[in-house]
């Protein structure tokens, strides 16, 4: 009769060995420490989640809206009118994120004037909301963006603080933290925004 052999796995040793569990525990602690710093490169550099505020992107995004930026989005190319965008004003870098809607772009003359925004003149009427706009604020005089300012405006036009107050203004594209392209919340609504 042929005796069977007994393989032994390192579970069945009888000694600890000090090298092998350090060998281990270092492996442990190498990955830990890559998913760490890979979770913070993507918050920090890519992607981040931030809650819509109030009702001044109403209907597009509602109070308590938990949505996605991409901060690269405008790496390699810039921002577009009526993209949907995340801010933080200068004076204000610790506190939350503003979202807006981009109407006018870099070297644009706007102006609001009988409920209506006119762009170098002409008025637009593919505007992504239809309320006639009842408070000029700055823009009552023809306001020239500068070439890298940005004119923002909430898709709820009537309740709305954006750049035709004074505290917002044109917002650079160096505020800009990324474009909003991606509502995770409520779960009604999850989906790609536009």
């Amino acid at each position: 009769m042929r005796r069977r052999r007994r393989y032994r796995s390192s579970y069945d040793r009888d000694e600890f060995d000090v090298k092998d569990f350090v060998t281990e525990v270092g492996h442990w602690a190498i990955s830990i420490l890559v998913v760490v710093i890979l979770a913070y490169s993507i918050v920090t550099f890519g992607v981040q989640s931030v809650t819509m505020i109030g009702q001044s992107m109403d209907p597009a995004l509602t109070n308590q809206d938990v949505v996605l930026i991409n901060k690269r989005a405008y790496t390699f190319h810039n921002p577009e009118r009526y993209d949907i965008v995340a801010f933080k004003l200068k004076e204000d870098m610790e506190n939350y994120f503003n979202i807006k809607r981009i109407i006018g772009l870099p070297g644009e003359k706007i102006q609001i004037k009988n409920g209506r925004i006119f762009i170098d003149g002409n008025v637009r009427t593919d505007l992504p909301f239809e309320d006639l706009v009842m408070t000029e604020g700055l823009a009552l005089a023809e306001i020239t963006l500068g070439e890298d300012e940005y004119f923002l405006m909430g898709d709820n036009c009537n309740n709305s603080e954006d750049s035709r107050y004074v505290n917002i203004g044109n917002i650079s594209e160096k505020e800009i933290s990324g474009k909003v392209f991606f509502r995770i919340a409520p779960r009604s609504s999850f989906g790609l925004i536009k």
